[in-house]
């Protein structure tokens, strides 16, 4: 009988923008907005844009409690 791995799987350190969309639930064009607007910082490993899971967390918890009225 084969038993499920437990193991934890280790939280990435950046996003591509595809991943950030993913893991946020935003749209690629929703992360893209909120880059070009300074919200989120993109970083570039070589020619590649990622975005730090800090950033986007720091991003996420800046966010209000409530919706604007």
């Amino acid at each position: 009988m084969n038993t499920p791995n437990l193991t934890p799987r280790p939280q990435p350190l950046a996003y591509s923008i595809a991943g950030a969309a993913e893991a946020t639930g935003y749209s690629e064009r929703v992360i893209n907005d909120l880059c070009a607007r300074g919200d989120l910082t993109r970083r570039y490993a070589n020619r590649k844009p990622v975005i730090l899971a800090t950033d986007i967390e720091a991003w996420l918890n800046s966010l209000p409690y409530e919706p604007p009225h």
